[in-house]
């Protein structure tokens, strides 16, 4: 899968919007009940840049392009260091030992079974999965149907997409200086 250009660099602060998945349904006593739909959020970006050489623009441009506008999936690395908790890294299919964490350059990671805090069983590899992020490798493959999450700090690798399939190289140059690209996240798999 391919990565987001890290070079040039959006402004600071960008927009990392989680998403959830709620139904709400509403009651004549103005009751409501509410169901989520999925247990891990995804991430929303928006970028937008102060100045960009016409070799930086075409650099971003092209990859857009590459992408077939909304059509392909790319990690995204983000450009600031933070805490995160209870992010997904996978459903253990009883066989896979290793995983790759959602994230690089990760430290005080937390990792999670089922909710159950680990203490052993595993190790912590630096870089080396998908578009350099860090991994965790297990000595006993999880049982299958485990969920496997983790809290750590560091700087997320986010999988996603464009939000916009039709973009005119104009507009395109808009929102990157305006209004912010776009980007739709992704179940991480």
């Amino acid at each position: 899968m391919s990565l987001f250009p890290v070079t040039p660099t959006p402004q600071i602060p960008y927009a990392v919007i989680p998403r959830w998945k709620t139904i709400t349904a509403n009651f004549d006593n103005g009751a409501e009940q509410r169901k989520a739909k999925q247990s891990y959020a995804q991430y929303d970006m928006t970028l937008t840049y102060d100045v960009l050489t016409p070799s930086e623009f075409q650099t971003l441009w092209n990859f857009y392009n590459a992408r077939k506008g909304s059509f392909e999936a790319f990690y995204c690395k983000l450009w600031e260091s933070a805490d995160y908790q209870n992010i997904y890294i996978a459903t253990a299919d009883g066989t896979y030992t290793t995983f790759d964490i959602p994230g690089y350059s990760t430290s005080s990671r937390t990792l999670y079974v089922n909710g159950v805090s680990q203490g052993s069983g595993f190790n912590y590899l630096t870089g080396g999965g998908a578009e350099g992020s860090d991994r965790v490798q297990f000595s006993t493959a999880p049982l299958q149907g485990s969920i496997i999450t983790i809290g750590f700090t560091g700087y997320m690798r986010n999988r996603c997409r464009f939000k916009d399939d039709q973009l005119s190289r104009e507009m395109f140059s808009a929102m990157l200086f305006k209004t912010g690209l776009s980007l739709k996240g992704l179940n991480f798999i």
